[in-house]
């Protein structure tokens, strides 16, 4: 979650001309040459405010809460204790260290030395969020979106809405960021979610608190897990492909082909075709009409997965099966086995390998993946226009 400088709605500042190629390196998803770049930009231009925010954004975007507290802590050096914007980062840092209360009052001391920095307000909604203060939340992002109007203000308030439950303000909130910027990233992140946003409005209308761990899942990424979120052990996944084959019946996929993503998904793909009464046939054979499945043994988000899946988006047809999905794999398959941490990767490609060899009884209850799979809102029913 990107909260502090990057993506502000207005913004044009020459003096920032040195952050330029930073900036085009992390928007390129080069995170360690773009940490180079500001750290040699800052060398040169300590008082560079924006590029101490971004650094430090950087490196907590990139999961090092750690590193992001160094910066803040040698930004609070260079500027000194009597600067507000880095007890902001300081702040921030320790929120993604799990130091909350702390945060916050590192957070209101920075307001205490400037009651106008846009950053600091932003932060302090956020620490708020994640302590369930709500109320003081959202008061904190008005505030901060007076100051610097800016898209991740506008995201951030929608996930507070959407979390009380507020689905439709909510998804006023991600259509305003989404109309606020040109900028790719955000306005792809403001799509998706809108998307998450329809599909939690779907469930019946409870707050997001009371969803099911599968249900979840479904609410973020639009993937109906079949064995559940975290079960991926040999069993779990033989038994999440045995049911793959009642879910399909149930709502009513009848594809005309299966295929793997990739040469190590043929193996998969021939499983899957047996189990949905369809042939196998390579990725490249495919056509619109044949309504096809594509099939992968461990959704990693790679760039041969995202092609296939970009082809169904283009032709407006077929669904999408994943044994195995690690979290924020993107894009998401329509139908997981099982979704794990990426960080397991090895482990989980293991299991799922040794998973195909396995026959399983048909016991997975079925009921909320397939509840979920009919949902209108799922991305395989929107894409075929049912």
């Amino acid at each position: 979650m990107r909260l502090t400088s990057s993506f502000a709605v207005f913004r044009a500042d020459p003096e920032e001309q040195d952050l330029a190629k930073a900036r085009w390196l992390a928007r390129e998803g080069r995170a360690g040459a773009a940490e180079r770049e500001y750290r040699d930009a800052l060398a040169q231009h300590p008082d560079l405010a924006t590029g101490w925010m971004e650094l430090f954004e950087l490196v907590r975007r990139d999961g090092r809460a750690d590193a992001a507290l160094a910066v803040a802590e040698a930004a609070a050096r260079h500027f000194g204790p009597a600067a507000a914007m880095p007890l902001a980062l300081k702040g921030a840092a320790l929120v993604e260290l799990g130091r909350t209360r702390e945060a916050i009052t590192a957070l209101e001391a920075s307001l205490e030395r400037d009651a106008n920095l846009a950053l600091a307000w932003h932060e302090l909604a956020y620490a708020a969020y994640r302590v369930g203060e709500h109320p003081r939340a959202l008061l904190a992002l008005d505030r901060a979106f007076a100051l610097e109007p800016h898209t991740d203000t506008l995201m951030l308030r929608g996930r507070i809405l959407r979390e009380a439950g507020q689905f439709e303000a909510a998804e006023v909130a991600f259509e305003a960021a989404l109309q606020a910027t040109d900028h790719d990233i955000p306005q792809r992140d403001a799509q998706r979610e809108v998307g998450a946003t329809r599909r939690a409005a779907a469930l019946g209308g409870r707050r997001p608190k009371q969803f099911t761990t599968r249900e979840r899942a479904f609410v973020e990424t639009g993937t109906v897990v079949l064995a559940g979120v975290g079960h991926a052990d040999i069993a779990a996944l033989a038994g999440a492909l045995t049911a793959l084959g009642a879910l399909g019946a149930r709502i009513g996929w009848h594809p005309a082909a299966v295929a793997g993503a990739t040469a190590d998904d043929a193996r998969l793909a021939a499983k899957v075709a047996g189990l949905l009464g369809a042939p196998v046939v390579t990725a490249a054979a495919l056509d619109p009409a044949d309504r096809p499945v594509i099939v992968t043994v461990v959704n990693t988000g790679g760039e041969e997965w995202e092609r296939q899946l970009a082809r169904l988006e283009r032709w407006r047809s077929g669904m999408s099966f994943a044994l195995v999905q690690l979290a924020n794999a993107w894009p998401p398959a329509d139908v997981a086995g099982a979704v794990r941490p990426a960080a397991e990767a090895a482990s989980v490609l293991e299991a799922a390998r040794a998973a195909l060899a396995e026959t399983a009884p048909g016991t997975l209850d079925i009921e909320e993946a397939a509840a979920l799979a009919a949902s209108a809102e799922a991305p395989w029913r929107r894409r075929l226009g049912r």
